[in-house]
């Protein structure tokens, strides 16, 4: 039984540093979260007017002892300069930039699908965006 009993303390005696350097790692990590946002370029839409993205990126930089980790996700996604001068292309426009939308949302790149139909505005909606997610990067 004492034989039982000093190996059980010196078990526990070894095992007490490993779970306080355990904590000591989860006390040390350290997440900061910011949200930006950032215009991309007017994209020319051909003959029709012109186009702009704004979009809202979180970017997240979780630091865990020398470990830095930097994740950025695009939260909102706001088209507010499109081509609406005529009755067609404000339809055309208020049909495919919902779906355009949720496609950037979705991919999380200017690598879209394009919508048929609109393809002028699916194009220059796709290099605004571009250009909004580049920026982003850089901040």
């Amino acid at each position: 039984m004492r034989k039982s009993i000093t190996i059980l303390l010196t078990v526990a005696t070894l095992a007490l540093p490993v779970v306080d350097a355990t904590a000591a790692t989860r006390a040390k990590t350290k997440k900061i979260v910011i949200s930006k946002r950032f215009t991309g370029s007017l994209a020319s839409v051909t003959r029709w007017g012109s186009l702009q993205v704004t979009i809202v990126v979180r970017k997240t930089t979780t630091t865990t002892g020398t470990k830095k980790k930097v994740t950025r996700r695009i939260t909102a996604v706001t088209v507010p300069i499109y081509p609406n001068h005529t009755d067609r292309s404000v339809y055309i426009n208020q049909t495919a930039i919902p779906y355009l939308k949720s496609e950037a949302l979705q991919a999380q790149s200017a690598n879209i699908n394009l919508v048929s139909g609109a393809t002028d505005s699916s194009s220059a909606f796709a290099q605004s965006l571009q250009a909004a997610i580049l920026k982003a990067k850089k901040a």
